[in-house]
């Protein structure tokens, strides 16, 4: 069976890239246990390096071991799961090797990676800018980083927002905003779509009130 490695360890020009750190029996576990990991790899990842210095792992196959819960074949039957692993990745601006004979299987989830991709492109720059940890994974509550770049003449911040439970829950969560380089206020739009202008205080922090989906997601920039 062939298997695609969109990105592997290597050097490229002057530079190495490694991965982040995982342990491979871990990916034996249901998928939701995964996602839950593959966040607290990233937090724990990018103390120490920016996040295109490091690569991620996605098993879209059998791996190691673990049931049919583990595996994301067929795709397009477990497409949220699927897509919520190239969110968690591509939003921390991490680049992953997806092991496995295709990347979609079927219309719905190739215009899924399309999409997922086309994300990452508009928001590039500042997905590979240093990275805010807010709130580690530990599959209880909320976890999230954030992305900072003051030099950026676009979004001087992304944020990455995660709920793991089996309920929606709404959180007011404080977000430090000093390494934007902003300063009284700063425009804050959700998923692209809600603008709420915010009013940072001497330390350019902010508080921000957000409802996450179960066992979902949100973003948002920061201009």
């Amino acid at each position: 069976m062939a298997y695609i490695s969109i990105l592997r360890t290597g050097t490229f020009g002057r530079f190495q890239q490694d991965g982040i750190g995982y342990r491979e029996v871990n990916f034996s576990l249901p998928r939701e246990n995964q996602r839950i990991l593959n966040r607290q790899n990233i937090f724990d990842a990018l103390w120490e390096q920016n996040p295109s210095m490091g690569w991620g792992f996605v098993p879209l196959t059998a791996y190691q071991g673990g049931g049919k819960e583990a595996v994301l074949e067929p795709l397009h039957e477990h497409q949220e799961d699927y897509k919520q692993l190239m969110m968690q990745y591509y939003g921390a601006g991490v680049q992953a090797c997806y092991r496995g004979p295709r990347l979609y299987d079927t219309e719905q989830t190739k215009q899924t990676v399309i999409d997922v991709i086309q994300w990452y492109k508009k928001y590039r720059t500042i997905l590979n800018a240093d990275l805010i940890h807010l709130r580690r994974a530990d599959g209880r509550d909320w976890d999230g980083f954030l992305h900072v770049n003051a030099a950026e003449k676009g979004s001087k911040g992304l944020g990455m927002l995660f709920n793991p439970l089996k309920t929606a829950i709404t959180r007011t969560i404080e977000i430090p905003l000093y390494y934007t380089g902003l300063k009284g206020n700063a425009k804050i739009t959700f998923d692209d779509k809600t603008v709420k202008t915010a009013s940072l205080d001497h330390l350019a922090k902010t508080t921000m009130t957000i409802t996450i989906p179960a066992e979902s997601y949100r973003w948002f920039t920061v201009e």
